[in-house]
């Protein structure tokens, strides 16, 4: 791998922590703001838990190193959601109470990103 290969990959997961970020606000946020945010779209709970489980390609790059438990706990917490929680047809689903162990954990990444 060159160098110019080496920079795009990095900017591409530069880009991509930027998204998994802004997912762990929304997952991190109480449930009304976040279907409020995604305006109660029907699948609300299914496309966030998707936006968290892209995380999974972080744990392969370097440039994630301070924050790979912290990434690694959101996505183990967003792939162990029970269906329940986001196969539905509504927002409401964010309510189920699975989603207080995604919150906890969108949280604690939250505040290792503010740390650094």
């Amino acid at each position: 791998m060159d160098d110019v290969d080496k920079i795009d990959l990095d900017d591409s997961m530069k880009h991509c922590l930027f998204y998994f970020e802004d997912a762990a606000r929304s997952a991190a946020a109480r449930p009304e703001l976040t279907a409020l945010q995604f305006q109660g779209h029907f699948a609300t709970a299914w496309e966030l838990r998707q936006e968290l489980l892209v995380g999974e390609s972080l744990l392969a790059w370097s440039g994630a190193d301070v924050l790979h438990q912290c990434i690694e706990k959101l996505v183990s917490e967003a792939r162990g959601l029970p269906k329940e929680a986001w196969q539905g047809s509504d927002a409401k689903e964010l309510f189920h109470p699975a989603w207080s162990s995604v919150r906890e954990a969108a949280n604690q990444f939250l505040a290792a990103r503010d740390a650094m």
